[in-house]
């Protein structure tokens, strides 16, 4: 744990500057995503509800906090993730780029328990479509433990779009495909909404 209390002081001392300044917007979001077996989609492998905060500074400077549940299907296994992060993103006008890195805790509830700490790293871009619809043309995630034993080396690539019904609030609906130790863990489909104050 020595690792993850090192990476959690230094996250912290990364979002202590910004803290003053919270001009800016607040989005919360949620989302329910089904996971598919990689070789056929008919099967579901479980289910995640997510659930997340997010703070934009005037800056473009971001913190954020998040939750995940993973529910394993035909099982009584589940796991759940809870991270926090800092990015930044940049408008490039015609798209944005969004960049954040985060530490976090993974628990496992299964026959085998294993609690570690992990981090990770995305890139996604923003391309919008119209008023009401933005297109995130990439969403690239690499996540690992601290300690590589635990094997969570699991990236993941996503697509999707939002249509936003009003200037606050979106609909979500993404497509992903995930990895785990170089070996294809699931496809899947992710709704989700998000809410802007």
């Amino acid at each position: 744990m020595r690792a993850g209390t090192l990476a959690a002081s230094c996250l912290f001392l990364c979002v202590l500057p910004l803290t003053p300044a919270l001009a800016g917007s607040t989005t919360l979001s949620g989302n329910v995503t089904t996971e598919r077996v990689p070789d056929d989609f008919s099967d579901t492998k479980g289910t995640d509800w997510g659930l997340g905060i997010a703070h934009t500074f005037d800056n473009h400077f971001i913190i954020a906090a998040n939750g995940k549940y993973y529910d394993t299907a035909r099982t009584t296994d589940y796991k759940v993730n809870v991270d926090a992060s800092v990015g930044y993103t940049h408008n490039f006008g015609a798209f944005a780029l969004t960049g954040m890195a985060g530490i976090g805790q993974h628990f496992i509830e299964s026959d085998d328990p294993r609690n570690f700490p992990y981090y990770f790293f995305s890139v996604a871009a923003d391309i919008p479509i119209t008023k009401q619809f933005t297109w995130t043309a990439f969403k690239l995630r690499y996540r690992n433990a601290f300690d590589t034993a635990n094997d969570y080396n699991t990236p993941e690539i996503a697509t999707g779009i939002s249509y936003w019904a009003t200037d606050h609030t979106a609909i979500t609906l993404f497509i992903e495909r995930d990895w785990t130790d170089g070996e294809p863990a699931y496809n899947g489909i992710e709704l989700g909404f998000k809410h802007k104050f």
